[in-house]
């Protein structure tokens, strides 16, 4: 018997000759319209596979404004975009970018895509990879371009322009990048296959879950990595226990629901 997600997951969508048997999918989804409104919108994210702007966005001002009621995040902790700064810019008749005052917003968004886009890329959750035929690469020199990265693609002389030291007329030449290295210098060919094992995944260790990436959150917070690693990383764990709160509280919604 598949559990509540999953059939939450199949009744959002078109069912198939191969889909798995359930109960009546309007019975689950009207049991899943009695959960809160942020625990809908995840289950419709992430076990519905409906992933669209607006749902996006909705839930992300949701978990923000959550966010802002429990006193967690003072803005101007981490903006330094107080009340007296905004009286001084609008004395001044500056203005206050956006992009700074919204960082509330941009971290929600970022964990809610974490949340949802959980597993490993690399081995698909699986936690193991190495299936199939591995294919070594060794890194050589461009034969095109003999390392340098640039092509002459054509070249003429000039009979009314002379050179500079009066050896003959001017030559003009049209040089482009290497379109087999791409201007690297360096191209990537195989020199070995070999049947790869099985083996733990080296992205996840073997947990399936999707690593952290840091340059991408802080690029995503608009914040350099330093400040991240100071104010904002403690709080990606603490939002993602959150939204697996949410997503429990759900599901104990659907099953009261349904044992009804």
């Amino acid at each position: 018997m598949i559990d509540l997600k999953e059939q939450a997951g199949i009744a959002m969508n078109v069912r198939g000759q191969f889909s798995d048997p359930i109960a009546d999918p309007q019975v689950t989804l009207g049991a899943l319209a009695f959960a809160n409104d942020l625990g809908r919108l995840l289950w419709r994210m992430k076990y519905g596979q409906d992933v669209k702007r607006s749902g996006l966005n909705r839930a992300t001002l949701l978990l923000a404004k959550r966010l802002r009621d429990a006193g967690r995040f003072n803005r101007s902790k981490f903006t330094g975009v107080t009340r007296a700064a905004e009286k001084t810019a609008a004395l001044t008749g500056k203005k206050i970018e956006r992009q700074v005052t919204d960082i509330v917003e941009r971290f929600s968004r970022q964990a809610i895509i974490e949340w949802i886009a959980d597993l490993c890329i690399a081995c698909d959750g699986r936690g193991v990879s190495g299936r199939g035929r591995a294919t070594i690469l060794q890194r050589v020199v461009c034969q095109s371009c003999s390392g340098a990265g640039r092509l002459c693609v054509d070249e003429y002389r000039i009979p009314f322009a002379g050179r500079g030291d009066g050896r003959g007329p001017m030559i003009f030449r049209e040089i482009e990048r290497c379109g087999q290295c791409n201007g690297a210098g360096r191209i990537s060919v195989p020199v070995l296959e070999k049947n790869a094992g099985r083996q733990i995944c080296s992205a996840c260790q073997g947990t399936g879950r999707r690593p952290e990436d840091h340059p991408a959150r802080a690029r995503a917070l608009g914040v350099p990595m330093d400040q991240y690693r100071l104010h904002w990383q403690p709080y990606f764990h603490a939002v993602h226990a959150l939204l697996d709160a949410i997503d429990g509280a759900a599901n104990d919604t659907v099953r009261m629901r349904m044992q009804r």
